[in-house]
């Protein structure tokens, strides 16, 4: 398979689109799907994601995040649950500083949408305030947050996962099936 990204950018909207190759002879060209590291960022806040393995996406939040910054880890949620994945979705938020309320809400009802459908939301977080954001979703949401004060033991716990996933681990698969990547 074959990304191949290019960015339209209109006015003050940007539009990812990336041709798929499936094979030589058919191409796609999918408009606002997630590719393999997918970027939005404003002036004092960050939100990227990329795909670490078959149904593990790592989130990397910073700054002051607005509800732009929250766009590309719905994106890659909404797509790896469309692929038949039961997704982790990994935040590494360690170098955040402030979000916009906004943020949380997005954040609190994809995951309460999607609670079933995900298999967990991990956190490493540095400050109080992303410990609050947890604190207050974690409830709502089925408790399906686990949260990290540690770099190295988020980093070590992403490492076994993403391990597990390339194995194909069922639990990441909404039919339960092991699929070999």
């Amino acid at each position: 398979m074959l990304f191949d990204l290019s960015v339209d950018v209109a006015g003050d909207s940007v539009c990812l689109n990336h041709r798929v190759s499936v094979d030589k002879d058919k191409d796609v060209t999918a408009p606002h799907e997630l590719v393999p590291s997918a970027r939005s960022s404003a002036r004092l806040g960050l939100g990227e994601v990329d795909v670490m393995a078959p149904g593990v996406l790592h989130v990397r939040f910073a700054g002051h995040l607005q509800a732009e910054h929250v766009h590309p880890m719905i994106a890659g949620g909404d797509l790896a649950i469309a692929q038949g994945f039961r997704p982790l979705v990994a935040i590494d938020a360690h170098d955040v500083h402030a979000y916009e309320t906004e943020v949380r809400k997005m954040w609190q009802r994809w995951l309460f949408e999607h609670r079933e459908r995900v298999f967990a939301n991990w956190v490493l977080f540095r400050s109080p305030l992303i410990k609050m954001a947890v604190t207050l979703i974690n409830p709502v949401v089925g408790g399906i947050i686990r949260p990290f004060a540690s770099a190295q033991e988020f980093d070590i716990a992403l490492a076994g996962i993403c391990d597990r996933a390339r194995q194909g681990d069922p639990q990441l698969r909404q039919d339960g099936t092991t699929v070999r990547r």
